[in-house]
Order: C-alpha cells, then sequence, then structure tokens
C-alpha cells in the first residue's frame, strides 16, 4: 500500500472514532428543585407538600388546599474537571466553572368550579453544566526524519521545534415547564399528573492541532469537531401520595419522552500537509471536511419509576427517602447528517464524492446517544429545633448511565458516580422561607477515561498521536441560598 494511501486510511480512520466533550450529561439528579426539597437531597417522592410536587410527585398537589404562587432558590456551583495527564504532557487538564442555577418557580390553583382538584405549573432547569478545557505543548525534537531533495538539499533536518494544542468545550441547558392536576380520592391518598415540555440546548466541539516546524517547512496535522443542536421534547409524570400519620409514602412513573421537534448543526474536519510519501519523492496532503445545518434532531429521557417514604420519628426530627429506577436506552440516532462531504488529495488534486446512500458517508458526522439503566437513592434527616428554624442533612447517590461508547460521535463523555452530601437550614416567616445550605458533590475518579489528545505519542506519520487512557475527576462545592415567597392568592 503506498504511504499516502495509508495516510488516506488513517484520516478516514481518525474521522470515524471521534471522542467529543461532553460535562454531566448521562446523570439525572445532579440538581433538586426548591428549597425543602434541595436541603432533603430530592429525597421528597413520599413527603413533598408545596408546589415543588409538580416535578417530584403531582400526586402530593391534592394535599394542597388553598392557591399558592412560590419562586424559589438560586443555588451557585462551583465545578472542578480535571483529566490527569490530558494531553501526554505529564500536566492535567482542568475546567473551573462558577454558575448560577434557577431552582424552581412553580404555583397551584384551585377553582370554585372544582373544588376537589387542584391544578398546577413548574418552571425549572433542569440541566445546567459546562466545562472549557485547553492544553498545549511546545517542544523541539526530531519527529521528522531527514529528507533528501535531488538537488542534494535535506529537509527537516536535525530537531523541529513541535506545537500541539487542544480547544475542547461542552455546554448543556435543559429547561423544563410542566402544567399539573392532583385530585384526592380518599382523605389519605391523592393522585395527579404533570405534563412536562423539554427545551434542550447543547453545544460541544473540540479543536487539536499539531505543526512541526524546521526552517521555512511546516508540517501540520488538524482534527475538528463540532455539534450544536436544540429539541424539544414532551413527556408526562403520573403520581400517587399518601398520608398515614406518622407516614406519608409516594409512587411515581414518568414516560419516556416523545420527540417534537428540532435543529442542528454538526461538522468535522481531517487535515493532514507536507508529509513526505517517499514513492512519489513528494511533500504530499489531504483534506476531509463536512459541515450540515438545519438538520432534524431527536432526543430522548427513558421510563423512570420511583418510590419514597417520609416518616415523623418524633414531633422533632422526620426521615426520609427516595429511590429512582431509569429504564436502559438503546443508541439511537441524535442527528443524521446527509452525505456531502468534500474530499481532496492536495497534490494528486482529486475530488472524491461518496454514494449519498453509503453507511459510510452518513456515518461521517452522524451524532448517536445511548443510556444504560441506572438506580439512584437518597436519605434525608430534618429537624425542627424550633416552630420557625429547621435543619437537614442529606445523602444521594447520582449514577452516570453513559454507555461509553469509543466507537461514533456519541454523546457524553464522563463515566463516574456522583455523590452528593448536603447540609443546611430553613428559616420560615408567615408568607416566606430563607434556605441556606451547602453541597459538595464528589465524583468517583474516572481510571478509564480516553485523553482527549497524546502529543507524547506522536510519529513522523501521525502529528496528532495515540490517545490512551487515564485518570479524570470531577467535584463540586453548590451553596444554595434559596428565598421562597407564597403569595395568598385567596
Amino acid at each position: 500500500m503506498k504511504f499516502n494511501q495509508s495516510l488516506r486510511l488513517i484520516a478516514f480512520s481518525i474521522l470515524f472514532c471521534t471522542y467529543p466533550v461532553q460535562s454531566q450529561d448521562h446523570h439525572y439528579w445532579t440538581q433538586q428543585f426548591g428549597s425543602r426539597s434541595a436541603l432533603m437531597g430530592g429525597a421528597v417522592i413520599g413527603g413533598v407538600r408545596d408546589t415543588s410536587a409538580g416535578f417530584y410527585n403531582p400526586g402530593a398537589l391534592g394535599f394542597i388546599n388553598q392557591p399558592t404562587l412560590s419562586v424559589s432558590a438560586n443555588g451557585y456551583q462551583l465545578e472542578r474537571f480535571s483529566i490527569e495527564n490530558g494531553i501526554g504532557t505529564d500536566d492535567s487538564l482542568n475546567s473551573d466553572k462558577l454558575t448560577v442555577i434557577p431552582l424552581l418557580a412553580s404555583g397551584t390553583f384551585i377553582f370554585e368550579r372544582f373544588p376537589e382538584h387542584a391544578f398546577g405549573y413548574t418552571l425549572l432547569a433542569k440541566n445546567q453544566t459546562s466545562i472549557d478545557l485547553s492544553g498545549r505543548i511546545n517542544k523541539n525534537f526530531d519527529v521528522i526524519g531527514n529528507i533528501p531533495r535531488p538537488d542534494g538539499s535535506v529537509l527537516f533536518q536535525g530537531e523541529e521545534k513541535f506545537i500541539g494544542q487542544l480547544i475542547a468545550n461542552s455546554e448543556v441547558t435543559e429547561l423544563w415547564g410542566g402544567l399539573s392536576w392532583a385530585r384526592k380520592v380518599r382523605p389519605h391518598i391523592s393522585v395527579g399528573a404533570t405534563t412536562f415540555f423539554a427545551l434542550r440546548n447543547q453545544s460541544q466541539s473540540k479543536t487539536v492541532t499539531a505543526r512541526a516546524v524546521n526552517g521555512n517547512f511546516i508540517t501540520s496535522a488538524d482534527r475538528l469537531d463540532y455539534i450544536d443542536f436544540w429539541n424539544l421534547r414532551i413527556l408526562l409524570k403520573m403520581g400517587v401520595a399518601a398520608e398515614f400519620e406518622p407516614l406519608k409514602i409516594g409512587l411515581t412513573l414518568t414516560t419516556p419522552s416523545r420527540n417534537l421537534f428540532g435543529q442542528g448543526t454538526v461538522a468535522g474536519e481531517r487535515s493532514f500537509n507536507n508529509f513526505y510519501d517517499p514513492e512519489q519523492d513528494q511533500l504530499v496532503g489531504e483534506l476531509v471536511s463536512n459541515r450540515e445545518s438545519n438538520l432534524d434532531t431527536t432526543y430522548r429521557s427513558p421510563l423512570s419509576i420511583a418510590a419514597g417514604f417520609e416518616y415523623a420519628l418524633t414531633k422533632q426530627t422526620t426521615i426520609a427517602s427516595t429511590l429512582e429506577w431509569f429504564e436502559r436506552q438503546e443508541n439511537y440516532e441524535v442527528i443524521t447528517p446527509g452525505a456531502h462531504s468534500f474530499l481532496r488529495d492536495i497534490i494528486i488534486d482529486s475530488i472524491i464524492s461518496f454514494d449519498e446512500t453509503s453507511a459510510e458517508s452518513r456515518g461521517l458526522i452522524q451524532v448517536t446517544d445511548a443510556a444504560e439503566s441506572v438506580v439512584n437513592f437518597a436519605f434525608a434527616i430534618e429537624h425542627s429545633f424550633n416552630k420557625t428554624t429547621k435543619g437537614y442533612v442529606s445523602f444521594l447517590t447520582d449514577h452516570e448511565s453513559n454507555v461509553n461508547d469509543h466507537s461514533s460521535n456519541s454523546l457524553g463523555m464522563t463515566t463516574w458516580d456522583i455523590y452528593h452530601f448536603t447540609i443546611g437550614a430553613s428559616f420560615r416567616r408567615k408568607r416566606s422561607e430563607l434556605a441556606v445550605g451547602l453541597t459538595y458533590s464528589y465524583g468517583k475518579p474516572q481510571k478509564s477515561f480516553l485523553q482527549l489528545a497524546n502529543f507524547a505519542n506522536i510519529g513522523e506519520g501521525d502529528l496528532l498521536g495515540d490517545s490512551r487512557f487515564t485518570t479524570a475527576e470531577y467535584d463540586a462545592f453548590s451553596i444554595l441560598i434559596g428565598y421562597t415567597y407564597f403569595f395568598d392568592m385567596k
């Protein structure tokens, strides 16, 4: 096989096996909503009795017997994401982000014509995460061997100045808006449902560049991946809540989402230039590039079932727990581009067109997603110090569902489980409540994280290197400062 054909095969192999950047995309319990619910770590499926029930357990809205409007809590979160030896230089790639997360705005309505029914609405930021990573290496070494020329000159003689650079970022924002209905079917049992519309915005990109400079000659290689899309979907959450003092219990079922519509843009590019081909005795290069916009998108969230209880041990102390199972999602296409790729051999100057029906051309920048089945658990203690002041301690697991598929342009990068520890207090007044708390989130180190680049493992035929597995870590500190005002809607 000729040298330039080998390079072409390498280029296409890299093109079909890319690893876009993604933050806490495959976690379902990263954020909690509402002052008390956030301090309880979401362990409120059984005992929620405020307007956040529209999200946690719509059935519990039937126990709210007067119209209420609440605007609740901002969370301030410092996230730290670290990749050990991220680009092969023994230095860590770090991303530190301070974000402000609006937790919840919700309310309930009671209509005189339907006194036995409760209605409500919920607005929340279900997911809001961001990562920015960058790394650079500058070193001198003999990466390209001497290339003798017919005129007696020698190209790339001695050491080259090598410059390698990585820039990667990922942002996810998902907003949920829901309308709820609930009704008591027995004095101690209530049922309800919330229809949610979920709007997701997601973008991620990775650019890797490499340059080897020797005198007036430069050998280069580039790799670029870009995904940006939005999607609107609909889902239904149904719940039942029951009170048998001192015990409260709850059960919910969330349906798989149904796709409505969305649009996205995907782009990919691979290039190399001034690589020496001894058979042709000349410097060769190649460019593979594609970009398509206004493509239809699909995004899915799975079926889940949750159960929880809240039990008053004493008049002052209550314990609560919640368990939620999420169904596995098989691999599906988020964005399916067409087959309008551009390929040019820089020396031969020939354009190669693709068969638009071929699987290879469709998969050039195809975006896919999938999720494993997971079970999350939360436990909380609430203690009343007096009529107006309560303290909270909670713990919850936030297991990842990423299938860690390195063989395609799949969404999701991290594969660690996160554990959240929260301590805080609430101070109640007649029509308002102030909540303060601190959450520490610990991500179990991921020891099988594939490097985004590896400039320590480069060669004359591949300046981008061969990525190896390394260790990645995640932790976050969140400060909850929530103020809720309860409007009397009578």
